[in-house]
């Protein structure tokens, strides 16, 4: 039987903890969005001035099949659930195939629900970093050379940011490095990107808060942070609207640029 409430979290199903386990509801909920906004002079309407999102938030209902008097047991059970849904991970339910959350636990059931053996029990999961429902496939790009352009088809229906490398293939250091991606910019200057090193752009999402993250991976694998190579003309991130994006890269020496964003739902 194919079950049509399920919800994964790290790659463990919940109803595969224990099979007494019955989920009752897996609830998306719409995102906690704010606007501020200005009033026009002409009298009539206003202007949106900032948007911004919160959070998105998940509500799972799950009840346990077990004895009237089995308070020990159904306890025991309960623990296991609260240890699954403790740790920030990667959330897929059914309802949205191809899609992730990455979210925290923000709120338990009532201790004293153990004691209910006919007790429906919610865990509340929230999404603060990226509060937006995120294709688990990412489409790219890649461009060779020192300079290019290319198209990149981008899916969703709210914006998304741009992760990119770039690889340095010349026998020289290169110190200079420019990509644009649809409206966005990120100028990189005094590098230091030696030769078979690795520019890398990314995101480190940890379920409370999302970081940009600018760095240079060397050829032993190390890492060293080079954020501060940003030049005040960049913007804070490479944001890109859904459908056709056009990025432009251009560089001190040649090397390979692979370009992703990955489409995000509301």
């Amino acid at each position: 039987m194919e079950l049509t409430r399920r919800v994964r979290l790290r790659g463990e199903q919940l109803d595969e903890i224990d099979n007494r386990i019955l989920i009752q509801s897996v609830e998306p909920q719409a995102g906690k969005d704010q606007r501020t906004t200005a009033q026009l002079w002409s009298g009539i309407g206003s202007r949106v001035t900032a948007e911004h999102r919160d959070w998105l938030e998940v509500k799972v209902t799950f009840s346990l099949d077990m004895k009237r008097d089995a308070y020990a047991e159904r306890a025991e059970v309960l623990e296991k659930i609260i240890t699954w849904a403790s740790t920030v991970g990667w959330m897929q339910i059914s309802q949205k195939p191809g899609r992730r959350l990455r979210v925290i636990l923000d709120q338990l059931p009532p201790e004293g629900d153990a004691l209910q053996w006919t007790a429906r029990y919610t865990l509340v999961f929230r999404a603060y970093g990226i509060p937006y429902w995120q294709d688990t496939s990412a489409d790219g790009i890649t461009i060779t050379g020192t300079s290019g352009a290319k198209g990149m088809e981008v899916r969703g229906n709210t914006r998304t940011a741009v992760d990119f490398e770039f690889k340095n293939t010349s026998t020289g250091t290169i110190n200079t490095f420019d990509i644009t991606a649809g409206e966005s910019r990120i100028a990189l200057q005094n590098l230091g990107l030696l030769s078979g090193e690795t520019l890398l752009f990314d995101h480190n999402d940890n379920g409370r808060r999302s970081v940009v993250r600018i760095r240079i991976r060397s050829i032993a694998g190390n890492y060293r942070s080079v954020l501060e190579c940003r030049t005040p003309q960049s913007s804070d991130d490479l944001y890109v609207e859904p459908g056709q994006v056009n990025v432009i890269m251009n560089a001190q020496r040649k090397g390979t640029l692979t370009a992703e964003a990955r489409g995000r739902w509301l």
